[in-house]
């Protein structure tokens, strides 16, 4: 038998959206737009009460920016607020792939799940001020070689060695042997200071030694 109210007329009340004052206190809610909180009163239209839909309500953004009389992008956008706020939470996916059109199917947290049977998760008390989504993509540091200031040809950094090695030992060997050239020409019998000089201006500027005359 229905209950009966003070005028003696019962039965149950007619559908309606309820918004308790926790949730309208949350910072989560103070955070939303007003079309997000426009877009979740007309999701919540959709629910049917406890074990009825909640987690299979349809809702697309085309449907959100007909009722709201606001473009696709703000509708969009909106929802995507109800999601990160954790208002929302969608269940399954819509897709044009299919024979039938169908939108996408959310589950208020608010509400127990009557897909899973799970208790309300209420997603959105636990959002604060200043929560981002964490960037995920790994940051890849390539290796640079460096080379030490002031120094020789052949005398590079390890990893410039190891990468053209070749190279700074053909380097190294030409400056010996411009040395033991030098070195030796000096000391043969009639060799003047003229000679010298002139076997200087000719050899290479980074490879001859400085010589001292007696």
């Amino acid at each position: 038998m229905p209950r009966t109210n003070r005028t003696g007329r019962g039965g149950k009340a007619p559908r309606h959206i309820r918004l308790y004052h926790w949730m309208t206190n949350s910072p989560a809610w103070h955070d939303l737009s007003a079309a997000a909180r426009a877009i979740y009163c007309e999701m919540a239209k959709r629910y049917a009460g406890d074990g009825s839909n909640n987690g299979r309500i349809p809702y697309s953004v085309r449907e959100a920016a007909a009722e709201l009389r606001i473009s696709p992008a703000t509708a969009s956008r909106a929802l995507k607020s109800l999601q990160h706020h954790g208002f929302i939470v969608a269940e399954t996916r819509g897709a044009f792939s299919l024979k039938k059109r169908h939108a996408t199917e959310w589950r208020l947290t608010e509400f127990p799940c009557d897909v899973t049977h799970a208790l309300p998760t209420k997603d959105f008390m636990r959002w604060h001020p200043g929560q981002k989504i964490q960037n995920t993509v790994p940051v890849v540091k390539l290796p640079v070689p460096v080379v030490k200031p002031n120094d020789t040809c052949g005398e590079t950094d390890v990893a410039e060695k190891q990468r053209d090695g070749i190279r700074s030992e053909t380097v190294r060997a030409n400056f010996q042997d411009s040395q033991f050239h030098q070195r030796h020409t000096t000391s043969l019998p009639g060799y003047s200071a003229a000679d010298e000089q002139r076997d200087i201006e000719q050899a290479p500027n980074n490879a001859h030694p400085e010589i001292k005359l007696d």
